[in-house]
């Protein structure tokens, strides 16, 4: 039943990007694409140039990625790399399907590139005399997202952070992305959204807690975790034990990642990037800097995402 179960619930996700292909009026135009970057991305992401720079080592981009996803990685970090001329050192969180053929593949690629073995990264922050006990019970038990938030203050070195989901290309230059990394803001952090007000989570905090930093009025349960920039100096494990301390979801949850992190930076001042410009919803258009292909929507980047990434980096 083990490998059972993982075979049909891969075909029950292609049955529904398929139906939701077709049920949008994404023609037989966009059948081929689909089929080539759904399924032999991979393959794609071998035949890529190297992308080799000098990195600046106080700007670190975060993100997790699986083995399968390898493709999305490339087309975010290429899109990335064209429009914002920003040269990060690359983290990459394994969510432990890496094998070393593809850490060294990602290498061979990307310059500036650290791969945190999920085994080896746990050990190294579990050793630490300084963390306190409850993150370390999050971390050792926790959800696997949760050990991002945790990994990132613990080891990261770099001032400017950027965290991102590997779904997002970007097709235009990231103003703002820009601006706060080289200190043209007067912001701590810049957030992700949702595409309406009234999208959002239930933050499962103490009420207290909640109050104490104003979290409902500075409408924190809005955020999306897809995209992310801080000012590490800003955040501290305090924050965090004081989050997981008043969190009344386990930490096992989906969402403790997302929630911690919109709880931290929502005591900092933060800004919400716009949901036209930095969007999730709706069919590309010439005001998106960059479309969060959610699960829901993966369908179209593969069906146009990555082919409209290319002409706009190629007429840019």
């Amino acid at each position: 039943m083990k490998i059972i179960s993982p075979i049909f619930n891969r075909i029950k996700i292609e049955l529904f990007f398929i139906r939701r292909l077709l049920q949008k009026g994404f023609g037989p135009k966009y059948w081929g694409p689909y089929v080539k970057n759904r399924f032999f991305g991979n393959y794609l992401f071998s035949r890529l140039s190297r992308y080799d720079y000098i990195a600046d080592p106080d700007l670190e981009l975060h993100t997790i990625c699986q083995k399968k996803d390898l493709w999305m990685l490339a087309g975010m970090l290429r899109s990335f790399f064209h429009f914002s001329k920003l040269r990060p050192i690359i983290i990459i969180h394994d969510d432990g399907t890496l094998d070393q053929k593809s850490v060294d593949l990602i290498s061979s690629k990307f310059a500036n590139t650290k791969v945190l073995s999920r085994s080896e990264t746990t050990k190294k922050v579990l050793a630490m005399s300084d963390l306190p006990d409850t993150v370390r019970k999050a971390r050792a038990e926790g959800h696997f997202f949760l050990h991002r938030l945790v990994d990132i203050l613990a080891i990261s070195k770099a001032k400017k952070i950027i965290v991102t989901d590997t779904d997002i290309l970007y097709y235009k230059r990231p103003t703002e992305v820009i601006d706060f990394v080289e200190d043209r803001t007067e912001y701590d952090a810049f957030m992700h959204r949702q595409p309406q007000d009234e999208i959002m989570l239930d933050l499962m905090v103490d009420e207290n807690y909640a109050q104490k930093y104003n979290l409902h009025e500075k409408k924190a349960a809005i955020m999306n975790g897809g995209f992310l920039l801080l000012d590490k100096d800003k955040i501290n494990f305090a924050q965090l034990e004081e989050y997981l301390t008043n969190i009344k979801r386990p930490f096992t949850d989906y969402f403790i990642e997302m929630i911690g992190w919109a709880c931290i930076l929502g005591q900092l001042n933060f800004e919400f990037l716009s949901p036209k410009r930095y969007a999730i919803k709706g069919r590309l258009n010439s005001n998106m800097v960059f479309k969060h292909y959610t699960s829901p929507r993966r369908y179209e980047m593969f069906a146009y995402g990555f082919n409209e990434v290319n002409k706009a980096m190629h007429s840019n």
